[in-house]
């Protein structure tokens, strides 16, 4: 659906649609995917798309395996762009098969959306920032982690940690973003495969 009707409709991916429609139609799809697909045909093409990114989003494990996010985010931090982009390419390889097609696939929805920005307002960059949080993730034992590993502040307030906590977790979504931007653009120049 977002395929056929939605490559030039603004702010696809971008856009929210209303968040008990998107349950409905979830719930159909739990049950009976046959009625759900009948659903969706009667919704506008921003219900489908923000399906679609709940789907990736309640995965149990990410497509960008929560086993590899460390290495994706120390190879998103270099500063020889062509290290970067061997490093996850390399990383990229060692996911599993299965995430990897279907990365592969999306990655080329996602690139022929961006092909149409300007119609639609969904660059690249846009579009790692919807899916970079989206596709990946720490594992929860990393959060764990973190949180526990966080310096208490020379204050000891509460507020000053959760501002560190939210400081980390705002940097993370950051680098999450970076990766997607970077293999979104290795797939567009025939490096990633």
């Amino acid at each position: 659906m977002v395929e056929q009707d939605g490559l030039v409709e603004t702010g696809i991916y971008r856009v929210c649609c209303v968040a008990s429609d998107l349950q409905k139609l979830r719930t159909q799809f739990d049950r009976d995917y046959r009625r759900g697909e009948d659903m969706l045909a009667q919704k506008n093409v921003h219900v489908a798309a923000n399906l679609l990114k709940l789907f990736f989003r309640e995965l149990p494990e990410p497509l960008f395996s929560s086993a590899y996010y460390q290495q994706f985010l120390s190879a998103i931090q270099l500063t020889d762009i062509d290290n970067q982009r061997v490093i996850l390419v390399k990383t990229f390889e060692l996911l599993n098969s299965d995430n990897r097609k279907i990365l592969l696939y999306l990655f080329d929805h996602l690139i022929r959306v961006s092909e149409n920005s300007r119609i639609n307002m969904m660059h690249l960059d846009n579009i790692a920032v919807v899916f970079g949080p989206t596709l990946m993730r720490p594992s929860k034992l990393m959060i764990a982690n973190s949180a526990s590993n966080q310096p208490s502040s020379a204050s000891g307030s509460v507020m000053a940690t959760d501002l560190d906590q939210m400081s980390s977790e705002l940097q993370g979504s950051m680098y999450q973003c970076q990766v997607v931007l970077a293999c979104l653009k290795l797939r567009q120049n025939g490096m990633l495969k």
